[in-house]
């Protein structure tokens, strides 16, 4: 890490550093209004995904807020933090949203309508996330990808060249 730069402190969310997103491979700049439509969009389904419990009918206000609260409040505050960026957290929660409505609701809600099992799992990958964001700011990255990334696939070459010389198959 280069001296001068104070990494911020435990989980603190920052503003990011990216002024604006290109389009593909041409490199033009999207356009403001076209990005926040597309976040907004992302944004939403999200919500539909990720806090339906806070949709349900029949809850009481003490316990979660209404339909309209979740509809006008930002996403950071429905959900744990991820990493310590909200357009990171964004991102990742919109592929946390697609996996689990794929892969994880689609069997889930015919054995039952309780979505606490959603929300559990946003617990954890919010818990191993933030574990995770917090050990790659120890990360050396000068050793790791100078010293030891050249010896695993160095290693990982070998491996291949014998499997493959041991099978008879070209390599």
């Amino acid at each position: 890490m280069a001296q001068g730069i104070r990494r911020p402190g435990r989980h603190s969310r920052q503003t990011s550093r990216i002024t604006g997103l290109t389009n593909g491979s041409n490199g033009t700049r999207l356009n403001e209004n076209t990005r926040h439509a597309r976040d907004a969009e992302t944004v939403e389904y999200i919500r539909k995904i990720l806090c339906s419990r806070h949709r349900e009918p029949g809850t009481a206000k003490d316990q979660s807020p209404t339909t309209e609260d979740v509809d006008t409040r930002p996403l950071w505050e429905l959900l744990p933090p991820l990493t310590s960026s909200n357009e990171i957290d964004v991102q990742l929660y919109a592929l946390i949203a697609v996996v689990l409505s794929l892969f994880v609701q689609s069997w889930y809600n015919r054995i039952t309508p309780d979505q606490d099992f959603v929300q559990q799992v946003i617990q954890i990958i919010a818990h191993c996330t933030r574990g995770l964001e917090q050990r790659l700011r120890t990360v050396d990255l000068e050793t790791l990808i100078l010293a030891e990334l050249p010896t695993v696939l160095i290693g990982h070459v070998d491996g291949m060249a014998i499997t493959h010389f041991v099978s008879g198959t070209d390599y």
